[in-house]
């Protein structure tokens, strides 16, 4: 093992381990140190905290606060109905006519490479394309445009044809039509 001089003194290497242990130990307990007081500070914040909350509940417990009827309780603030009653009544989505939105479509096919088919799903008089989009069946074509018409009168599709090995491409534009006064 060899050892280490310092200023004629032989040090061994296991005191030198020993030295630096001794002194990552001595450093550890002091970040501790200056931890803990900061642990108690906050311990004795909280504390008051809960005091303050408790203050702001005019000094009753959890308990009497939630027997106190609230609107859900209150026969006035519900138009004398009860809960029973109110789940009942029908909301936004339930009252909802299913007679309001129709499914429109119309095909398409591309026959040759390079070749633009433009094709719309058409709404009727009365409704206003408020979805859509389309589907490809067979072969491969490119989609150019796929959005609803700038006046809301169907469901805009263009594609290209993209390899005379693989046409020709079809498919169906979609559009759902919502009923308008």
């Amino acid at each position: 093992m060899r050892k280490f001089r310092l200023r004629g003194v032989r040090i061994s290497p296991a005191l030198v381990i020993s030295m630096i242990a001794f002194f990552v130990a001595l450093s550890g307990t002091g970040y501790a140190a200056k931890i803990v007081p900061l642990a108690k500070r906050a311990l004795s914040a909280d504390k008051a905290k809960v005091a303050t909350d408790a203050q702001k509940l005019n000094g009753q417990t959890a308990t009497q606060i939630a027997a106190i009827p609230g609107p859900g309780t209150d026969a006035a603030t519900l138009n004398g109905q009860t809960a029973a009653q109110i789940a009942a009544t029908p909301g936004p989505t339930s009252s909802l006519a299913g007679s309001l939105f129709t499914y429109r479509t119309d095909s398409w096919s591309v026959d040759g490479e390079g070749q633009v088919t433009r094709v719309t799903a058409n709404c009727q008089a009365g409704e206003k394309a408020i979805a859509g989009g389309w589907d490809q069946v067979s072969g491969a074509a490119y989609v150019l445009t796929d959005r609803p018409v700038p006046d809301g009168s169907g469901w805009r599709f263009i594609v290209w044809g993209d390899s005379g090995d693989t046409l020709s491409a079809v498919g169906t534009v979609y559009a759902i039509c919502a009923k308008v006064s």
